[in-house]
């Protein structure tokens, strides 16, 4: 499994983009859980998460993908982004079926899970003020295939492979308690 990254030139140029993937029915990597983030300015940052009323799985997505956002854009408001899936889903609680809400930090992408340091870097220095960006995880990237279509949309694309063990920590996270 591929973590994900594609930086665009444009606040609205990923949004853009992801809606065309998914019109167009190209499936790179996975377009459902994809999010979409996006710098107004140095202190206006826009994330943007499709949720699924039907399922629970829209916080604890929203949750993995704060973690990493405040990870690698030092973002320091993204637990807000889980409350606010929690809230369209229409649960009241801070939980979901027991599941914690607390935010994913800074220590669990980079100890537990280990995500390189490089990696982080290239993420932060790829999506800056008045850019935007697509994050997502991949099961079977193919880099040159997904590097030419991405291109062609006018995106950077950057990924790291995770391991076996890796998988199993980001899936334990989007794992309810009662599954």
């Amino acid at each position: 499994m591929e973590l994900i990254v594609v930086g665009f030139q444009g606040r609205y140029r990923a949004a853009q983009v992801l809606t065309e993937l998914r019109q167009r029915g190209v499936h790179l990597f996975d377009l459902d859980q994809a999010i979409t983030v996006s710098w107004e300015d140095r202190r206006n940052f826009v994330v943007q998460q499709s949720i699924n009323l039907s399922r629970e799985e829209g916080s604890r997505w929203a949750r993995l993908w704060g973690g990493f956002i405040r990870t690698t854009l030092f973002q320091p408001f993204t637990e807000r982004l889980s409350l606010a899936a929690t809230k369209v889903a229409g649960k009241e609680s801070g939980s979901t079926n027991g599941h914690s809400q607390e935010p994913l930090t800074r220590d669990w992408w980079m100890a537990d899970v280990g995500i390189p340091a490089n990696f982080v870097r290239d993420v932060g220095a790829l999506v800056q003020p008045g850019e935007s960006a697509i994050i997502t995880l991949a099961e079977k990237l193919e880099p040159r295939r997904a590097e030419s279509i991405l291109r062609d949309c006018g995106g950077s694309l950057i990924y790291t492979s995770l391991s076996g063990d890796q998988v199993n920590k980001v899936r334990r996270e989007l794992m309810t308690a009662d599954a």
